[in-house]
């Protein structure tokens, strides 16, 4: 191009490039505006999540302790339970004991196969009962004077046992 013809074309080209800088200089105002905007939305969203995740593990903290706490009274309730079930047998022992001791006397064993038999009234057949004690019968009718039996027997109506547990 020549100088005059390039003179001639320097007022538009310093509009254009005025213009260029101009609109240049308002899309960089608002990128920068819509920035702001989009980091100010993300933080604002990133408290409300924030939040959410607060209030959910709080839900969750306390889901999970009262089921925690439910698992060590569960826990707890079973060992009382096995420890209510030892003395219970270790009672029933005692008495089994003391039973087959008391029938070692040469009194008390015939005493209580006598009363077997007088439950059931003449003919009734008495018999050793495994473990100790007596059985009577006549015809379908049993009295069991067992030391089993009779040990069930007193530890279940003794009032003291369920007073162990309370």
């Amino acid at each position: 191009m020549s100088t005059p013809v390039r003179e001639s074309l320097e007022p538009v080209r310093s509009a254009l490039l005025h213009r260029a800088q101009t609109d240049a200089a308002a899309v960089r105002a608002e990128t920068a505006r819509s920035c702001t905007r989009l980091l100010a939305d993300a933080g604002a969203e990133a408290e409300r999540l924030l939040e959410v995740a607060r209030r959910t593990g709080r839900a969750d903290a306390a889901r999970l302790a009262k089921a925690e706490e439910a698992h060590t009274r569960r826990a707890a309730h079973a060992l009382v339970l096995a420890a209510q079930r030892d003395v219970y047998d270790e009672l029933c022992r005692r008495v089994a004991e003391a039973l087959r001791t008391a029938l070692d006397d040469r009194r008390l064993g015939p005493a209580l196969a006598a009363r077997a038999a007088a439950a059931l009234g003449p003919g009734a057949t008495v018999e050793p009962a495994t473990g100790g004690g007596f059985t009577a019968r006549l015809g379908d009718r049993r009295v069991d004077c067992s030391v089993a039996s009779l040990t069930a027997h007193a530890v279940e109506s003794a009032e003291t046992i369920a007073e162990l547990w309370r």
